[in-house]
């Protein structure tokens, strides 16, 4: 059985009182897809480019804590 189907099923199976819920986690669902920008840029080069701005090196700062440790 698909995915599709065996939710549909589940849904059938929910109080009437849950269907709200479940119709409001598919409207946000639908939003957050929409709202992510194409464009946008990998996390990894977000995170490259705030690294960029910190002084010194972070490799050279993780050995230095892993030799503390020793």
């Amino acid at each position: 059985m698909q995915v599709k189907e065996r939710l549909i099923k589940e849904i059938q199976d929910l109080p009437p009182e849950d269907l709200m819920d479940v119709y409001e986690m598919v409207l946000d669902i639908k939003e957050q897809k929409s709202t992510r920008s194409k464009d946008a840029k990998p996390a990894y080069l977000q995170v490259q480019e705030i690294l960029k701005k910190c002084p010194g090196s972070l490799s050279d700062d993780i050995s230095q804590m892993r030799e503390d440790r020793i």
